[in-house]
C-alpha cells in the first residue's frame, strides 16, 4: 500500500471512530441530537462526513471535504444559512477553517452542501467540527 493510500485510510479509519463517539450537535457525531431542536435552532445538520485526498506534482496540494445535509426547520425562510467546519490534525491542531452559505433557504428546505479545505496540509485532517447557523 502507498503511503498516500495508507495516511487515507488511517484518516478514514479515525473519522470513522470519531463518528462513533456520542457527541453534541457541534461535534462529529453523525447525527444532531433533538436537543437541537430544543435549543431554537433554525437549520438543523442531518448528516455529514469527511473525505481527504492528498495530490502530488510540482506544488503538493491537497483537499479536505465535509459533504452533509442540513435542513431548515425554522418554520420560514431563512435569508441565510452557513455551514462552518474546522479542521484538525492527528495532535488537535487547527490546520483551516472553511465555510459554505445558502441564500433564501425555505421552510423545510434541504441544503446537500460541500465545505472543502484545500492546502498542502489538508490531508493530515483526521477530526473536524462542524456547526450551523442561519439569519432572516
Amino acid at each position: 500500500m502507498s503511503e498516500g493510500n495508507l495516511r487515507n485510510a488511517i484518516g478514514t479509519i479515525g473519522v470513522a471512530l470519531l463518528l462513533a463517539l456520542p457527541m453534541g450537535p457541534a461535534g462529529c457525531a453523525e447525527m444532531p441530537t433533538d436537543d437541537a431542536n430544543l435549543a431554537g435552532e433554525e437549520l438543523q445538520i442531518v448528516s455529514h462526513s469527511m473525505t481527504t485526498h492528498q495530490f502530488t506534482g510540482r506544488m503538493p496540494e491537497s483537499t479536505a471535504v465535509v459533504k452533509g445535509r442540513a435542513q431548515n426547520v425554522a418554520g420560514h425562510t431563512l435569508g441565510s444559512a452557513s455551514i462552518v467546519v474546522d479542521f484538525y490534525d492527528k495532535h488537535g491542531n487547527l490546520i483551516g477553517t472553511a465555510s459554505g452559505v445558502k441564500q433564501n433557504l425555505s421552510s423545510g428546505e434541504v441544503w446537500d452542501f460541500n465545505i472543502k479545505l484545500a492546502g498542502p496540509d489538508a490531508w493530515k485532517s483526521v477530526d473536524y467540527d462542524i456547526a450551523a447557523s442561519a439569519s432572516e
